[in-house]
């Protein structure tokens, strides 16, 4: 059945001018148009090299946050103290690091970070001889090779990989906090 001339084609109402539609469901079509452009714009934005590496740093440094509480309050006493692993020097868990037996690599490895002090973190540079020697003595030296050669294997974490391990550090935290 056609339409008589003038008339809205999803409703009876009066068309808008030039326009196939009443003015009612002309700004809901708008309203749709608007909101693909901005769909699509969105997704152009998310799809960008820039974008990605933004987002991926973020995640990085949410997950290194929960890495590091972690690792700082992993076998502290009941009042939160524990042992820096270089200097056994004793330290409370908010101001200890967790330092890095290598550096911008296995950054959310628990084989390569221990509880350190500050002093042994930041100003003795991690006091990497005294470090290797206690993996070393605690793991062996063919563990300490498969530390180092995982370390070397080393690639950039990916947003997945990322969103997958802060969801398991966000676990073993309620662990952890559920153990204290």
């Amino acid at each position: 059945m056609l339409k008589e001339k003038g008339k809205c084609k999803k409703c009876d109402k009066k068309r808008c001018a030039n326009v196939s539609l009443c003015f009612t469901h002309y700004r809901e079509a708008e309203r749709e148009k608007k909101l693909m452009k901005k769909e699509k714009s969105k997704l152009r934005k998310e799809s960008s090299k820039k974008f990605q590496e933004s987002e991926r740093k973020k995640l990085h440094k949410e997950a290194w946050r929960l890495m590091s509480e972690i690792v700082r309050r992993d076998g502290v006493n009941l009042d939160g103290y524990g042992e820096c692993y270089t200097c056994g020097a004793v330290i409370h868990w908010t101001s200890a690091n967790a330092g890095h037996f290598k550096h911008d690599r296995l950054d959310f490895d628990f084989r390569n970070l221990k509880r350190q002090c500050v002093a042994c973190n930041l100003h003795h540079s991690g006091r990497l001889d005294v470090y290797a020697e206690k993996l070393i003595e605690e793991n062996g030296l063919e563990w300490f090779k498969k530390l180092s050669t995982d370390a070397n294997a080393y690639n950039k974490y990916t947003v997945d990989k990322l969103k997958e391990i802060i969801k398991d550090l966000q676990n073993r935290r309620l662990l952890l906090l559920d153990t204290i």
